[in-house]
């Protein structure tokens, strides 16, 4: 059989070449949307910044949080600490040090958010991830496109 009657004949057991070319164009969008996401939120954590502030611990309270580890997930208590700023607005912080009416320099993002020490800044992994989705999402369009002109082709 040639090259070119095979392309004709119907495949036992395989989908329409059509219906993978939409599949495989549904899912590189969706990746792409992703991406954009991640990218987006990855690059807003890079370019934050972060100015020291005084403030004053004002409560306490114990919080319980879903956490994982390597046995499954569970609630688990996390210590946080109410504290008043200098401009008199409140925030939650968590914390295992800083005592109630005590004064502490205190981190305030761009956004307004409250942290005891600044976070870290998107490592090599984050980044890696966001071109590793972007990647994907090209090589799955570039699929749905070959896809598609095969069945052109035809």
């Amino acid at each position: 059989m040639t090259p070119a009657e095979r392309r004709n004949d119907d495949r036992g057991g395989y989908p329409p070449p059509a219906l993978t070319a939409a599949v495989l164009a549904l899912i590189a969008i969706a990746l792409a949307v992703w991406a954009v996401a991640v990218i987006g939120e990855t690059s807003a954590r890079a370019l934050a910044s972060y100015t020291p502030v005084e403030a004053t611990v004002v409560d306490e309270r114990i919080e319980e949080r879903l956490v994982g580890d390597r046995r499954g997930s569970g609630r688990a208590p996390f210590r946080v600490v109410g504290v008043e700023l200098p401009d008199g607005a409140r925030a939650d912080v968590r914390s295992d040090d800083l005592t109630v009416g005590a004064t502490a320099t205190l981190h305030r993002s761009d956004a307004g958010a409250v942290f005891e020490f600044p976070p870290a800044r998107p490592g090599l992994l984050e980044w890696t991830l966001c071109a590793a989705i972007v990647a994907a999402a090209l090589v799955l369009a570039l699929l749905s496109v070959r896809s598609a002109l095969r069945l052109r082709s035809s």
